[in-house]
């Protein structure tokens, strides 16, 4: 009897929390991790995780990252974006951040949050493709927030490339669904439907990353949880706080 080989989970964007939590769920459960970080991390040495080091500024890393992680890993069944770049933007003058001189800074951001996950669906895409029929998995997960629905203030360049990713995910998981592959935009909500920014929790998305992942067939593409509830659908409701909030909960940084 041939035994297969055990599922791959490529996480791109492999920083504290996060990127410590969710492949460690992951491992639990059999995955073999391929990590990709902009630094080499011991941590992941200890764990026996296959590293990659890239910067995401450039959406042309990733084929590498994919050819790489191919040969020494296998090819992924569940692929992961969760790189972030963003610095807060003036919120009385949100728009200076396009001024000539911070341009260049504005696509970086648009880049790494937008750009570059794009770049990585159509990889997954292939690899998934180089599967067999019957492998489970073939998701795609991008790490998002809140953004692609709301306005803050102090957000535009961020929310500007966590859009871009959302259209993405959105158009590939009808585009693909004939095809079996998974595409979601995983979003922490509060129980209330507010953003949780910093205090997002990663060993809960990876419990949530590993479970829609390994769904038979597509949950819904914006899937937006809690840390008590799992998946909630907060729908349209104007629940959200908009560009006029000056409440330090929207103010203040966060993912």
């Amino acid at each position: 009897m041939t035994m297969s080989a055990p599922p791959v989970l490529l996480f791109l964007g492999a920083g504290k929390k996060l990127g410590t939590q969710v492949p460690a769920v992951f491992a639990e459960a059999g995955y073999k991790i391929a990590v990709v970080a902009r630094t080499w991390k011991e941590e992941f040495e200890s764990r026996g995780y296959y590293q990659v080091q890239a910067d995401f500024n450039n959406p042309e890393s990733i084929p590498e990252v994919f050819a790489k992680v191919r040969e020494n890993v296998g090819i992924p069944t569940v692929v992961v974006y969760n790189a972030v770049q963003y610095e807060l933007d003036n919120p009385e003058d949100p728009f200076a951040s396009l001024a000539p001189e911070k341009v260049p800074r504005f696509l970086s951001t648009v880049a790494v949050n937008g750009t570059t996950p794009m770049i990585a669906i159509q990889h997954a895409i292939e690899s998934f493709r180089s599967l067999p029929p019957e492998t489970p998995g073939k998701a795609f997960i991008f790490t998002g927030n809140i953004l692609n629905h709301s306005q803050f203030k102090n957000r535009l360049c961020f929310g500007i490339g966590k859009t871009v990713a959302a259209y993405g995910v959105r158009y590939a998981s009808v585009a693909y669904a004939k095809e079996g592959f998974k595409f979601y935009y995983a979003d922490e909500r509060t129980e209330q439907g507010l953003p949780v920014m910093r205090d997002i929790d990663g060993t809960v998305a990876g419990k949530e990353y590993l479970k829609i992942s390994e769904a038979r067939n597509q949950l819904p593409w914006l899937y937006t949880y809690t840390k008590d509830s799992g998946y909630k659908d907060f729908g349209e409701k104007d629940y959200l706080k908009t560009v006029d909030s000056n409440e330090p909960q929207f103010i203040k940084g966060g993912r």
